[in-house]
């Protein structure tokens, strides 16, 4: 496995169903202004979070009002960053930049925030954990002055998820977020660690204060319904270009950070840390990808692969520029069309190890790939809009298979993935199962 992902369930624990995906290309974020001003020197924000695109600033909560800001973010250098001030362009309400990176798009991480400027001791003042861990290594670290008043919890500043005044937008997932109004709370009172050492959530059953919530974006009836809150206050979040409109852009995700069953899980998605990363961007909580017309043979692969069992992914050609194969490869460095077994779009050819021969029909924009992975009988069927053309053998036994593509050429290819995060468009062959890790 690539990366660091949520892999042990713990028996009996709180299980999570559900997250919401924030496209930053669509720019969706949740908005909400408090009806109330409460405690604006003492507050917890709990969250867990999967990023999608990296290298840019990207916010998790924010507050903004009379040119003053509160927040917690992604700086581009991709260093989590809590910030408050009173004056325009001011940090007395304390400045906080990890000297950690956050730069793995398998991982989940859960993000507390306990803010109390009430504290005597400036270093209790901002305390953060990351997975249940206390973060204190910091390249900036200026604590808030005495009894700061941030801008959450005040009627005169509207808050945020996933922006900072429209703008900043965050790209990846968001699941169980907490906000608890007037308490600066620790880990213990939203996750634990198993009997494997591995942090998990718990339900958070303590008192919320007027403007808390509780975000677990469960109701997925519509797109408003999931930003409702599920805290008893009624502190509902309106949702801004979320979508639950069947296809590529359906939001309400079932990748989360904990084994809950076959279809709820961490999942598979696109990777932007190999491969040739350079020549393709990644977006939509890494599910999509676009080439560049700088990068012939180009190519990407997903963080994880599997080495035994049965798995299907759908890859649907948004964009189509020209020749590329879609397969699978056993090298994060392999092209498809030289190492690995590809479907090319060119001719309907297969490639296997580089040795290319014919084998299906040739495919385009709207086309919908299913990649059939049978690592149990060692070999791939390639589907065209639910057509099976073919089952092909794998070159290579024992091995870990990825889901990849591969540019032939320098044109613009835009491809939309799934690996079962969300609906998939067409129902996988009996006995496929999606790419999490409750299936490996």
């Amino acid at each position: 496995m690539i990366g660091n992902p949520l892999l042990l369930g713990d028996e009996g624990g709180y299980n999570l169903t559900r997250s919401l995906r924030f496209r930053s290309s669509a720019t969706a974020y949740l908005n909400r202004t408090p009806a109330s001003t409460t405690n604006r020197r003492t507050w917890t924000w709990s969250g867990w979070v999967k990023r999608g695109t990296l290298g840019a600033a990207s916010n998790l909560i924010t507050a903004l009002g009379s040119s003053r800001a509160t927040y917690v973010t992604f700086t581009s250098a991709d260093k989590l960053t809590i910030y408050s001030a009173t004056s325009a362009g001011g940090g007395d309400g304390g400045e906080y930049v990890s000297a950690q990176v956050f730069r793995d798009p398998a991982a989940w991480y859960h993000i507390v925030v306990a803010y109390d400027s009430t504290q005597a001791t400036s270093t209790n003042r901002i305390q953060v954990w990351i997975n249940g861990s206390q973060i204190t290594s910091w390249t900036t670290s200026t604590a808030p002055t005495l009894n700061h008043d941030t801008q959450f919890n005040w009627t005169g500043a509207p808050m945020q998820i996933g922006a900072y005044n429209t703008s900043q937008f965050f790209d990846g997932y968001m699941a169980e977020v907490n906000f608890i109004d007037g308490q600066a709370l620790t880990p213990s009172s939203f996750g634990a660690f198993s009997v494997y050492n591995q942090w998990l959530p718990k339900d958070y059953t303590g008192t919320y204060g007027n403007n808390g919530f509780h975000l677990p974006f469960t109701n997925n009836a519509s797109a408003a319904t999931l930003g409702n809150d599920f805290s008893g206050n009624g502190n509902t979040w309106t949702t801004n270009n979320i979508s639950v409109t069947a296809g590529s852009t359906y939001d309400s995700m079932t990748d989360v950070p904990t084994l809950t069953s076959a279809t709820a899980a961490n999942y598979a998605v696109m990777n932007p840390l190999i491969y040739s990363p350079s020549a393709i961007t990644f977006s939509n909580g890494n599910l999509v990808t676009t080439t560049t017309t700088a990068g012939g043979s180009s190519k990407s692969g997903a963080t994880f692969g599997a080495s035994a069992g049965k798995f299907y992914a759908e890859a649907t050609i948004t964009t189509y520029g020209g020749e590329l194969a879609l397969g699978v490869i056993v090298d994060t460095s392999s092209n498809i069309f030289t190492t690995g077994v590809g479907y090319d779009s060119f001719n309907g050819s297969k490639y296997v190890n580089g040795t290319n021969s014919a084998y299906g029909a040739s495919y385009g924009v709207g086309a919908v790939i299913g990649i059939a992975l049978d690592l149990d009988g060692q070999n791939v069927t390639f589907y065209k809009n639910n057509t099976s053309q073919g089952t092909i053998s794998l070159p290579t036994a024992s091995s870990t298979w990825i889901f990849a593509h591969s540019n032939g050429t320098t044109v613009v290819n835009v491809i939309t993935w799934n690996f079962g995060q969300q609906p998939f468009t067409y129902t996988p062959p009996s006995g496929y199962v999606a790419l999490n890790t409750f299936n490996l």
